[in-house]
């Protein structure tokens, strides 16, 4: 169990308030992580996919980012404790924090394990991609890749999963399927393409590209089918992280190009663009719960 700080046990006096918050939350199911340095630190935050009831989970005098949910009631993020970065667990339903394990080969600093619900668990680590199955096995994906491999993804159905490598000279997305072992180009260009999200239902890719303008990082969507790509964010700023709502009708992204990081959603059917954070601050890496 992780101690709590002085600091951090005044959160306790609001865990009711926040709880009775959570509860309406529960009831929609379309819930969104971020991280946000509103308050001076990084915390992790929480809010509807409208970008109302926004609230501090963890508002500590620690660094804390790259939430993740491992269940519906269960969050994961990383907190810098001195020159040590541990994972941590947040039970939604009794605000009880409990320390979780590294991997044992190496330390996750960016990026934390994604989950799926079949207990497999998803990171990048190293420059490759690995896989821990509910037997505690891990297994390196991309081993054989003469490459930088990284920013993973789960598809909807866990058996597949979508990562980004440089092992044909430039980024691009790939997807890897857990039973045969295809990796299957999903990009091929000169650009920058990496950070890529499957839509539920697999006909859409995601991701952040530099295709409109070279050096320019923009939200592209790509219909896998027909290989047509759209600008998303049009920002005039950088635009990445985008990820899809859990009915793969809206996609969030983080953009600076109102003059600092924000988290916007776009309505893919009406190509309407929402700002869902205003804070002179960075709100960003925002996370769906899709089971």
């Amino acid at each position: 169990m992780i101690h709590l700080s002085p600091f951090s046990r005044i959160n306790v006096c609001f865990v009711s308030i926040v709880l009775s918050c959570l509860a309406s939350f529960a009831q929609s199911e379309q819930m969104i992580l971020f991280s946000s340095s509103r308050r001076g630190n990084s915390d992790i935050f929480i809010m509807q996919s409208d970008g109302s009831n926004q609230r501090g989970l963890v508002t500590t005098i620690y660094e804390e980012w790259a939430p993740t949910w491992k269940s519906k009631n269960e969050i994961t993020f990383l907190r810098q404790l001195d020159d040590a970065i541990v994972r941590v667990g947040l039970n939604l339903d009794t605000m009880e924090e409990m320390s979780l394990a590294q991997p044992n080969h190496c330390i996750l600093d960016d990026k934390n394990m994604l989950y799926a619900p079949s207990q497999k668990s998803l990171y990048s680590c190293q420059d490759d991609i690995f896989v821990k199955t509910k037997e505690a096995d891990i297994i390196n994906l991309t081993q054989d890749l003469d490459a930088k491999a990284r920013y993973p993804s789960w598809t909807n159905t866990a058996q597949q999963l979508i990562f980004t490598s440089n092992h044909k000279g430039t980024n691009d997305i790939y997807s890897y399927d857990l039973l045969t072992q295809e990796i299957v180009p999903l990009t091929d260009s000169r650009a920058n393409n990496e950070r890529g999200e499957l839509s539920p239902d697999g006909k859409y890719l995601v991701f952040s590209t530099d295709s409109f303008e070279t050096g320019h990082q923009e939200i592209g969507l790509l219909a896998l089918e027909t290989q047509t790509l759209i600008n998303v964010s049009n920002s005039g700023g950088t635009a990445l992280i985008a990820r899809f709502s859990k009915d793969g009708t809206t996609i969030f992204y983080g953009s600076n190009h109102d003059g600092n990081w924000e988290i916007y959603s776009y309505n893919i059917a009406l190509k309407q663009t929402k700002r869902l954070t205003y804070n002179e601050a960075f709100d960003g890496d925002p996370r769906v719960y899709h089971y």
